[in-house]
């Protein structure tokens, strides 16, 4: 279980740029690469190809998180969590008929007190419109 509030944002650049939500992370409820627009080169811009780049900032105000807070129900093992997480990101997506293909870099500021320093993880999707 995973309780959080969160805010951010991302700028993009590059050709062709698709009409849609930006990228995104795998993680639960972030499947969110569904274009807006029939004039996006995924559906049928005069273009079917496109390249964009992308940098982006994630805060979280954690709440809850059970790997590190433990058993809800009864004592068990746990950690001090700390309350604030980032999460910073730059990234490459690639467009190709209907097909988007996402890498992302990502930065992780410490989860919790004693953490020896963020973590560093990579993050690949592949999106098929139809």
């Amino acid at each position: 279980m995973l309780t959080y509030a969160n805010a951010g944002g991302e700028i993009r650049f590059g050709y062709n740029l698709p009409a849609d939500f930006g990228s995104s992370l795998i993680r639960p409820g972030a499947a969110t690469v569904a274009p807006v627009s029939t004039r996006g080169p995924r559906l049928g811009a005069a273009s079917h190809f496109g390249v964009t780049f992308f940098a982006g900032v994630d805060g979280r105000a954690v709440a809850r998180n059970i790997f590190l807070d433990g058993n809800t129900f009864r004592d068990s093992a746990s950690v001090d969590k700390n309350y604030l997480v980032a999460d910073i990101s730059a990234g490459v997506s690639v467009i190709f008929k209907k097909f988007k293909l996402t890498y992302t870099q990502v930065y992780r500021t410490e989860e919790f007190q004693g953490q020896d320093g963020g973590e560093l993880f990579g993050s690949i999707n592949l999106a098929y419109t139809f």
